[in-house]
C-alpha cells in the first residue's frame, strides 16, 4: 500500500515541479500576444488559443500536486483547533460529502469530453484556426484523474490514521 501511495505521491511531486517550465511558457506567450496586439497592432488568432489551453493545462495538472501539499483553500476557524485526529476524521467524513461526488463527477465528465473530442475529431471554435479539442481535453482529464488519486491517497492516510494513530 505504502508502494502505491509513494507512486501518486511520486507523479504528482514531479509533475508538480515540471509545471513552472508550463508557467514559463505561458508568460512567454501572453507576452507575446500583448506585444503583437498593442506594439505592432497585428494580433494573432493562434496566441489566445494557445494562451487558453496552456492556461488549462497547467491548472489542471497542478490539482494533484497542490493537494499534495495540503495547499488547497480550507476554513480553518474551527479545523485548527481539532486534534490530529480530529483532523482526520474530518477530512475522511468531507471526502465523502465533497470531494468524492465532486471530483469524482467532474473526472467522469473529464473522460467523456476527453473521449468524444478523439472519437468526433471535434475542434475547437473560438477561432477560425480550428484547432483539435482533443490533446487539451486529454490533459484535462489526466489532472483530474491525478487529483482524484491523489485525494484517494490522502484519504487512506487519513484512515490509517484514525485507525492506528500512527503516519502510513
Amino acid at each position: 500500500m505504502r508502494k502505491l501511495l509513494n507512486i501518486i505521491d511520486s507523479v504528482n511531486g514531479w509533475i508538480g515541479e515540471k509545471l513552472k517550465f508550463v508557467c514559463l511558457f505561458l508568460i512567454v506567450v501572453v507576452c507575446a500576444e500583448v506585444m503583437m496586439r498593442y506594439v505592432f497592432n497585428s494580433p494573432t488568432s493562434q496566441l489566445p488559443v494557445i494562451q487558453t489551453w496552456t492556461g488549462t493545462a497547467f491548472y489542471a495538472l497542478a490539482f494533484g500536486y497542490v493537494h499534495k501539499l495540503k495547499g488547497h483553500v480550507r476554513v480553518d476557524v474551527l479545523y485548527s483547533k481539532f486534534t490530529d485526529r480530529g483532523k482526520a476524521i474530518t477530512d475522511i467524513v468531507l471526502w465523502f460529502l465533497f470531494f468524492l461526488p465532486a471530483i469524482g463527477y467532474l473526472t467522469y465528465v473529464a473522460f467523456n469530453w476527453a473521449v468524444y473530442a478523439w472519437r468526433t475529431n471535434e475542434m475547437s471554435m473560438m477561432t477560425y484556426w480550428y484547432p483539435p479539442l482533443a490533446p487539451v481535453r486529454t490533459i484535462l482529464f489526466i489532472g483530474m484523474a491525478l487529483f482524484f488519486l491523489q485525494g484517494v491517497a490522502t484519504l487512506i492516510r487519513d484512515i490509517y490514521f484514525v485507525a492506528r494513530s500512527e503516519q502510513l
